[in-house]
């Protein structure tokens, strides 16, 4: 099973366990591949849609792997128990919808080893999230496909106090750890605060003045950090 970048980086954070649940698994690439490589003994291919989930259970059955990864349509972490997976993904969805999917089972995050986490936006969201809610983040890591950087995050329960408002933005001690693609991740996020500015330029209302401050503010800080790469 050959994964694109953003798949093959998220494999790669799935380390240290034997068990993975898959949340919202799409066609199943993730899970085989890992099974694939004996990075894993058994998997939880889940998804909310039922045609992903018959796609995934083909892929699975082409494979020969339906007797190690089982299929389970359901909602987010709804369809497991506490410590069924010693690491749980969620990858691929929107920053807000990760939040709300570990919100609503607390229990089963929590009885996780490890979670890897890819939001696919609101980013900040999902970190502030994992350090008021008793987790702490071990790793991120960044995966670049075309012109799109895609951040990865992984946690388990702990504790984590954020200093720098920063690290919600680009990651938790990305500074420090200095990724390859770190400049090219600022970059974007000037782009789009550029765009901002574009569009709040010159406008009287006072949501669209303070928009264009903090846009302002943004750019520069991120500046700053680029010239300390």
């Amino acid at each position: 099973m050959e994964l694109n970048p953003r798949l093959r980086v998220i494999a790669g954070c799935v380390t240290d366990v034997k068990t993975m649940a898959d949340i919202g698994t799409d066609h199943g690439y993730l899970p085989v591949a890992l099974i694939e490589k004996g990075k894993l003994v058994s998997a939880i291919a889940c998804d909310v849609n039922e045609k992903p989930l018959e796609k995934a259970k083909k892929i699975i059955e082409d494979y020969g792997f339906d007797s190690s990864i089982e299929t389970r349509l359901g909602s987010g972490l709804s369809v497991l128990k506490p410590e069924e997976a010693e690491a749980i993904v969620i990858a691929g969805m929107g920053g807000l919808l990760i939040r709300d999917l570990l919100e609503a089972e607390p229990e089963v995050a929590a009885a996780a080893k490890k979670l890897v986490l890819q939001p696919m936006n609101n980013q900040a969201v999902v970190r502030r999230y994992l350090e008021t809610n008793g987790f702490k983040i071990i790793h991120e890591d960044l995966a670049r496909e075309g012109d799109r950087i895609y951040e990865i995050i992984v946690a388990q329960k702990g504790v984590m106090i954020v200093e720098d408002h920063l690290d919600y933005e680009l990651g938790y001690r990305a500074t420090q750890t200095k990724h390859p693609l770190l400049e090219a991740h600022i970059n974007r996020k000037i782009r789009f605060e550029e765009k901002i500015l574009d569009h709040t330029r010159g406008k009287t209302t006072a949501i669209a003045r303070k928009q264009f401050t903090e846009s302002q503010a943004y750019i520069k800080r991120l500046n700053e950090v680029k010239k300390c790469l």
